[in-house]
């Protein structure tokens, strides 16, 4: 069994505005899923949960926006065992200062395994606010299915689920983390729950950028298996 530890996600307004803000996941002992915005609380975080940041091995971002990216900084130093997972259409300024700390950086473009039943999605394509965001999700083999994280779902939440059921040819059965629907209408965020059931999801775990409304209707829509996660819990899969 493969266990996601919330290590860290900002999902309110004033959270935003104080930049405690973005997400981040431990998956397994050595994985980390992005790594939020505040470098503090990342690390506070990590300290608080007991992670011991010696055995992360592998750190994929999901973009390069700053809410997911601002602690990899601190992370990096002096630990050339560390391998970088990166959208090939990532700042190129971002890849060279990761670059510069002497850690392996892979550009993800396609389908990427990062071990034990983990994979990158690779490079998706999303836009927000007129400019285009290259963005990857993790991808988790688990016994009821696939479980897809994403960090913020720029490509649309709808497009990566049926982007992994149709790579993997297998159903996605758990979906985590920021689906990006904080601005929809009703309207729209029934629409989305009402493709995302049809694609065969049956866990949603919805938090950071999803939207407090967004989230209340997943709530009532998947009833049982609506998961309120906060930071410190672990899913287990």
């Amino acid at each position: 069994m493969i266990q996601v530890k919330i290590i860290a996600t900002g999902s309110s307004k004033w959270e935003r505005f104080i930049h405690r803000w973005g997400v981040s996941f431990l998956i397994g002992e050595d994985m980390l899923f992005d790594t939020f915005g505040d470098p503090g609380v990342l690390l506070n975080n990590l300290r608080k949960q007991n992670v011991d940041v010696s055995k992360i091995k592998h750190i994929i971002l999901s973009h390069d926006d700053w809410d997911h990216i601002g602690g990899l900084w601190y992370l990096l130093h002096d630990r050339k065992d560390i391998t970088v997972y990166i959208c090939p259409g990532s700042s190129q300024e971002i890849k060279d200062r990761i670059v510069s700390f002497g850690v392996k950086l892979v550009e993800a473009g396609g389908m990427t395994p990062i071990k034990n039943g983990v994979f990158s999605t690779g490079e998706l394509c999303g836009g927000s606010k007129g400019r285009a965001i290259y963005e990857q999700s993790v991808v988790i083999r688990t016994v009821d299915g696939l479980a897809v994280i994403c960090g913020c779902a720029h490509p649309g939440v709808v497009n990566i689920v049926r982007y992994v059921k149709e790579g993997f040819h297998e159903a996605v059965y758990s979906l985590i983390g920021g689906f990006h629907l904080k601005d929809n209408t009703d309207e729209t965020n029934m629409r989305i729950i009402k493709e995302l059931r049809a694609l065969g999801v049956r866990r949603i775990a919805p938090m950071h950028c999803t939207g407090k409304r967004a989230t209340e209707m997943m709530g009532e829509s998947f009833g049982s298996d609506f998961i309120r996660s906060r930071e410190g819990d672990i899913l287990g899969f």
